[in-house]
């Protein structure tokens, strides 16, 4: 059964869907980062490689490690904001009063 052309559709809001993306990929870079970071500065490895010669060298950035250490808990929180305002949009139909102005 095809729609009717008389019945409005559902027109796909491209900044819902920009945030529903940015959101979620915002939140998975802000957990890689912040595991990436935190497995690089671990106890375990000393943040240092070594070969089979012995010859040790550093296994990361120091900036760099603690420059995603820092950003990870804002990114983290902009995508979850995101989200929230994502589904913010999609409820707002639901809530608002379907009748018009009410006059005195």
């Amino acid at each position: 059964m095809e729609p009717s052309e008389q019945l409005p559709g559902r027109r796909v809001n491209p900044f819902e869907v920009a945030l529903w993306v940015f959101g979620v990929l915002a939140i998975a870079a802000a957990v890689w980062g912040a595991g990436w970071a935190n497995g690089t500065l671990s106890l375990a490895n000393g943040g240092y490689y070594c070969d089979a010669m012995g010859n040790c060298a550093e296994r990361y950035d120091y900036v760099q490690v603690h420059t995603v250490l820092g950003l990870a808990p804002p990114v983290m929180t902009a995508g979850l904001l995101s989200i929230v305002v994502a589904l913010a949009i999609r409820a707002w139909p639901a809530v608002r009063p379907v009748h018009g102005r009410v006059g005195l």
